[in-house]
């Protein structure tokens, strides 16, 4: 399995309470597959993305991500796993925007021990990837929103990664744009065989994915196949 949860627990404490996040997600998730993440706002779905992304780590439980036990990492160690086997996309776009989309995708190669040079070629091919490659030399104001969604993901595949997530990548973009972005996930999961694990509030969005998760109050509710995606 390239992931697996072991009773994964999260709370956080404000003031003197303590607010549980997760109870006991236990999860496997093989490489290849396609996963969305459904749920109401405060359902605990981003806070499992982020555990999964290990971008926040875990109050009690196991997180194996490829064998290794990662829950329980220190700081760097966790960079390093997310930088060289991880790639994340967000709602928003997080471009600098006195950079071109070139430079914006290379931006992570720049925390890549050992790349050596070929950074552009590399940012070049993962444009290519999201069909953008057409756009290397544009800044963000000269982008769509769609576009400029293309350029993060085209950042977060550019270290080759084994898992990409996404947290409502879809959510600042229009219906129709929404759906291109949904068919590109599609494309470079059915191509390429990436492992995706995304979070979703529409059910049309979620139709895309082979497998769908729902989670409520921190718990996942149900887990079902999609035996005929969307696309």
């Amino acid at each position: 399995m390239l992931i697996s949860l072991r009773s994964i627990h999260k709370t956080y404490q404000m003031d003197s309470v303590h607010v549980p996040a997760l109870r006991g997600v236990s999860l496997d998730v093989a490489a290849g597959e396609f996963v969305t993440i459904m749920g109401p706002s405060g359902s605990g779905k981003s806070t499992l993305l982020h555990i999964l992304g290990c971008l926040d780590q875990p109050t009690a439980g196991e997180y194996y991500l490829d064998g290794e036990l990662v829950s329980h990492l220190p700081p760097r160690k966790l960079a390093q796993l997310r930088n060289s086997k991880i790639g994340i996309v967000f709602q928003s776009f997080f471009m600098l925007p006195r950079l071109s989309a070139l430079d914006n995708v290379a931006l992570p190669l720049m925390y890549s021990p050992g790349r050596g040079n070929g950074e552009r070629e590399l940012a070049l091919a993962a444009l290519a990837k999201v069909h953008l490659a057409d756009r290397a030399h544009h800044l963000p104001r000269q982008l769509s929103g769609g576009q400029q969604q293309r350029v993060s993901l085209a950042r977060a595949l550019v270290n080759q990664p084994e898992l990409l997530l996404a947290d409502e990548p879809t959510g600042n973009l229009d219906r129709q744009t929404g759906f291109q972005i949904m068919a590109l996930l599609q494309e470079l999961h059915v191509r390429q065989g990436l492992t995706i694990l995304m979070v979703t509030h529409d059910p049309e969005m979620a139709a895309f994915a082979g497998r769908q998760l729902i989670i409520r109050d921190g718990m996942i509710m149900s887990d079902t196949k999609n035996h005929a995606p969307a696309g």
